[in-house]
């Protein structure tokens, strides 16, 4: 039978095709050919799909089914389905039908999610057709994945962790078949031959072959509209022409999960070896052990032993994922690495739980399983899943041949006593000389398996080495001494005095920034993002003790006039910016962005003042509602509505803009019905699309609204990035947005989380490409002397002070704090300052010292 062929051929990690005899030297060869029904779902007539599987299972045609294992709504198809019970039907009779989970949208998803998904995928139809897989080798059987065709596809390497080899690209119209082999062992197919059965008729053939190797896709949809008895003459005839095609030698015909074990593709399956201890007291096992590992040594098969690093006690362990810092490819020697694989205790339950007495460095926790413990893969934990099969006892050789049958990946775990036999022991070394032959197998360390197949990339890493810095950055409420407190206050009275000193007695309103050099000028002209921190400067002055209740009062009353907004083109709202030397003057635009940190300002100054109807009522006189389009926020240029939803500040406006009524989306609320690790990395991947992101708005929601989880994780992220640069190379590095002495006059500056290598990134208000250059970063990379502050206030940490010591030594100028501190050469703006800084310098030391009480 021809299935009893394959199946020996994926034993033997061999491909093997039809006999041709030596007259068919002069013909081309038979082309592989690989049969495959898509659109398997829910709503497939059972009966059309019956008829057209058994006209190829009675050919002894292998036939591949595409499924999608989920229903409607997500859910997973359980093994009662009617779905469900005709395909293990089949797997169980061995009829030669493989089946392939669909996961239409995986070709659109970063390596973690395509790991993710392929899982979850293999998961949900290992319980599916629970039964069939029994029967069959799972770590065989479900080794294809299929997806949608799809334009500027994403590198499909993530699928290997779930033992995926083989990738379909379900074309939308025929094409000859072309092929991509990754590095991971990976062969991903485009293109292939779309039969309509619908077409079928006399003594059609299947469709001539397309160029080395083709794929026909038959559409379930397609063929579930045609009556039944039509359906089956149109499925035999189509089968009957496969089978003459094989017959004439044009095509072979070839199961979808042996596509990898054609020569061009240099298909290897992993083997990871474990050898557990012998007892002291049993001089066999002590001799048995002690030869066998030299016959591994002299031969070259990497393994690991118990006591190196994974105890016998233990089926789970912690390896390391990042190079040592200087250090860099994947073929890097073992001493790049910062420490052995060690043994661990991971709890698994809603999210899994590391139990161990090291410092974990930034890796991955894996766990060994017995064969009845699920798929292979990358769980929603953020660790990895892998079989464990135990060789014991007499028969070794033909046990460990059986622990390894088919093409799946293994890990093999060795007992002392199947080694203590001479024989046996030497029959297990031959069978390990043949198999390190065999081009279709790699012996791997345990460790080096785990590497191979972890995500990669700048965001894994990210995530990975936020993780391993978790434990550092918990928040705890801190006491003040009586000096800190003083210190603290002496930077308040700093900050104040651009107030004291630049406030319009007129308006009330503070200048952007002053260059107080001789011939320096004043920027008189405010966004309502600076009037939302003069706003926040004052309530926090008031709090701090700086200006007395009466003229805080004063001082807003002068100040809300001027931001009464403006009408234009049927919507009135607060204007873009106005001036600080005339009342109620300035332009017609509006800003999104700075409307939220103003809406922000307004609810703080709402919670503690006595201005809560007057702040009602203006609030309310804005047509905040005419900006949101589809729930996202916009901003209005000469008349013209533009989305902001593609900002870091837009989460920080949705919340605010939430705080006076008005519903506003946020591109960081990715976590819903996601484990803690996944929504994790799909937070640094809405991230990482909108660009680089330092301090602010992070930490200013910290100060004024209470953080959200979204927020909370990134400022981990953030303040583990500067932490880590600060331990590689000793740079204080504190980024965010504000203001420098010098052209360009204002930076955005932050952490790229999407770079190869950790990269502080900048940008400008007009994005100009002068300033982007490695050059331009060397030497304008700052010190943000709000950030600094910040970051005291928020984050508790021996980082956090030496930035706010650092800053509050350089940094103090008579008109308040610089705005920022050359990192490259130490250097203020030593003449420089503006209202941001200021005003969120006097919020966060408010915050800190409401902390310490």
């Amino acid at each position: 039978m021809r299935r009893r062929l394959f199946l020996k051929s994926a034993a033997a990690g061999l491909a093997v095709f039809p006999r041709i005899g030596l007259s068919s030297a002069l013909r081309k060869l038979p082309v592989p050919t690989f049969p495959v029904v898509t659109a398997i779902n829910e709503e497939v007539s059972i009966p059309h799909l019956i008829t057209v599987i058994d006209a190829f299972v009675e050919r002894n045609i292998p036939l591949a089914c595409v499924v999608n294992p989920y229903d409607e709504q997500g859910r997973a198809h359980t093994a009662k389905s009617k779905l469900a019970q005709v395909l293990n039907a089949y797997m169980i009779g061995s009829s030669g039908l493989d089946v392939v989970p669909y996961v239409p949208e995986l070709q659109s998803l970063s390596e973690y999610f395509q790991g993710r998904a392929a899982h979850d995928a293999v998961s949900a139809l290992q319980s599916m057709l629970r039964s069939g897989v029994a029967v069959r080798n799972s770590a065989s059987v479900l080794q294809a994945i299929a997806c949608a065709e799809r334009e500027n596809p994403a590198n499909p390497r993530g699928v290997r962790s779930a033992g995926i080899l083989n990738l379909l690209s379900v074309p939308v119209q025929s094409a000859p078949v072309r092929s991509e082999t990754w590095d991971n062992g990976v062969v991903r197919l485009y293109g292939g031959t779309l039969v309509s059965l619908k077409d079928i008729e006399g003594n059609a053939l299947a469709a001539g072959p397309s160029g080395s190797q083709n794929i026909v896709y038959i559409s379930a949809k397609d063929f579930s509209g045609i009556g039944l008895k039509q359906l089956k003459a149109a499925a035999v005839r189509f089968a009957n022409g496969l089978s003459q095609q094989e017959l004439d030698g044009d095509v072979s015909l070839l199961p979808v999960i042996d596509i990898q074990l054609r020569d061009t593709y240099g298909f290897k399956r992993m083997v990871c070896l474990h050898l557990l201890k012998p007892q002291e007291s049993n001089p066999d096992q002590l001799s048995g052990y002690s030869e066998f590992t030299k016959f591994l040594q002299t031969a070259g098969i990497p393994h690991s032993r118990e006591g190196q690093f994974l105890s016998k006690a233990y089926s789970d362990f912690w390896v390391s994922t990042e190079l040592k810092h200087g250090k860099a490819g994947a073929s890097a020697s073992a001493s790049a690495w910062p420490s052995s694989m060690h043994s661990v205790d991971i709890a698994t339950r809603s999210e899994a739980k590391v139990r161990t007495v090291r410092r974990l460095e930034p890796g991955i926790g894996v766990t060994l399983f017995a064969e009845e413990g699920g798929p292979q893969g990358l769980e929603g934990t953020g660790f990895l899943k892998f079989r464990r099969r135990v060789v014991s006892g007499g028969g070794a050789a033909e046990a460990f041949r059986s622990a390894t049958a088919g093409t799946g990946d293994v890990v093999v775990f060795i007992q002392p006593e199947a080694i203590a036999f001479p024989p046996e022991r030497r029959a297990l070394e031959s069978l390990l000389k043949e198999m390190l032959r065999n081009q279709g197998t790699k012996f791997l360390l345990l460790e080096e398996f785990a590497r191979t197949v972890a995500p990669a990339g700048p965001l894994p890493t990210r995530l990975r080495k936020t993780a391993a810095a978790a434990p550092e950055l918990i928040k705890t409420r801190q006491v003040l001494s009586d000096a800190g407190r003083q210190e603290l206050l002496e930077d308040a009275r700093v900050a104040w005095q651009y107030y004291k000193k630049f406030t319009d007695p007129r308006t009330g309103l503070c200048p952007a920034t002053v260059d107080f050099a001789p011939g320096g000028r004043q920027h008189k002209a405010v966004t309502m993002w600076d009037v939302g921190s003069h706003i926040n400067g004052l309530v926090a002055a008031e709090q701090i003790g700086l200006v007395t209740q009466k003229n805080f009062e004063a001082a807003i009353r002068k100040i809300l006039p001027n931001i009464a907004g403006r009408t234009f083109m049927g919507r009135h709202l607060p204007q873009g910016w106005i001036r600080t030397d005339r009342r109620k003057w300035g332009n017609r635009d509006f800003d999104g962005s700075d409307a939220g940190r103003l809406l922000a300002a307004l609810d703080n100054l709402r919670r503690h003042s006595n201005f809560g109807d007057r702040l009602a009522e203006l609030v309310f006189s804005w047509d905040l509602q005419k900006v949101i389009i589809e729930g996202e926020i916009h901003s209005v240029t000469n008349g013209e509505l533009k989305t902001s939803y593609v900002s870091h500040s837009a989460h920080y406006s949705a919340l605010a803009f939430r705080r006076w009524g008005v519903s506003a989306k946020s591109p960081y609320e990715v976590l819903t019905n996601r484990s803690a690790t996944d929504g994790q990395m799909a937070l640094l991947e809405a991230a990482a699309r909108i660009g680089p992101f330092g301090a602010e708005p992070l930490l200013l929601e910290a100060m004024e609204m209470g953080m959200s989880k979204e927020s909370a994780y990134l400022a981990d992220v953030l303040f583990a990035a500067q932490l880590e640069d600060f331990r590689e190379t000793g740079r204080l590095i504190c980024v965010s947005e504000g203001p420098i002495d010098k052209s360009p006059w204002f930076l955005y500056q932050g952490l790229q989380l999407d770079a190869q290598e950790r990269t502080w990134a900048f940008d400008t208000v007009g994005q100009e490409p002068e300033y982007r250059t490695p050059e331009f970063r060397e030497e304008n990379l700052v010190i943000s002397s709000k950030a600094a502050f910040l970051w005291s206030a928020y984050q508790p940490h021996e980082y956090s002070e030496k930035l706010l010591n650092f800053t509050r030594r350089v940094a103090k100028t008579n008109n308040g704090f610089a705005s920022s501190i050359f990192l490259k050469t130490g250097r203020p703006t030593e003449a420089y300052t503006d209202l941001n800084t200021n005003g969120v310098i006097l919020q966060a030391i408010a915050h800190r010292l409401a902390r310490s009480d």
